[in-house]
């Protein structure tokens, strides 16, 4: 009986607060199906809401352009926030035994890799034209335009006319900002 009275005077204190009491009996909702659990949405292609009037635009051909064989530029433009693949690729003919490649993909003041071709005695390149490439995925945050470069040179080789291929593709955010390895001194 006592049990009652308390239960009375509980569900007369919420009602005078405003809150209804639980209900004895209310029914519960199934839980989730595993498929419903493990699915995920898919990552959305804009930055986060923590960056509030960024954008994550497209970056064509009309972004890019050739300034030598050695150089192609694009540039991103202000308030940009997002992740990006940047790939870049060079061309050239060999003119003989010792022909070498490299080309480096820069952002801004920063390196972010640079790819090589040196001849070895299993693999010369002697003659006839070789592509080398490179991939670079960033995450970008700029209130400014952004230059990013493909810079590409070669030895002992002739570089096509066209310039350096460099192309900037939208990614998806996958919620991280960075990460690195860290492999501390086993035992």
């Amino acid at each position: 009986m006592r049990f009652l009275t308390l239960a009375a005077m509980t569900a007369a204190a919420l009602a005078t607060l405003g809150a209804a009491p639980p209900a004895a009996q209310a029914p519960t909702a199934p839980p989730p199906s595993p498929q419903a659990v493990t699915a995920a949405p898919p990552a959305p292609l804009g930055p986060p809401r923590a960056y509030q009037g960024y954008t994550q635009p497209d970056i064509g051909a009309t972004a890019c352009r050739v300034m030598s064989p050695a150089q192609t530029v694009c540039t991103l433009p202000p308030m940009t926030a997002g992740r990006y693949l940047i790939e870049a690729s060079g061309t050239s003919t060999a003119q003989g035994a010792g022909a070498t490649q490299k080309i480096v993909i820069a952002l801004g003041s920063q390196s972010c890799g640079v790819a090589e071709r040196k001849p070895t005695a299993a693999a010369p390149w002697t003659a006839g034209p070789k592509t080398i490439k490179l991939q670079c995925e960033v995450e970008v945050l700029t209130d400014r335009p952004l230059q990013i470069s493909a810079l590409y040179g070669d030895a002992k080789a002739v570089k096509a006319p066209a310039g350096p291929t460099l192309t900037v593709k939208r990614l998806p955010w996958d919620g991280v900002l960075s990460s690195r390895a860290i492999n501390p001194p086993q035992q």
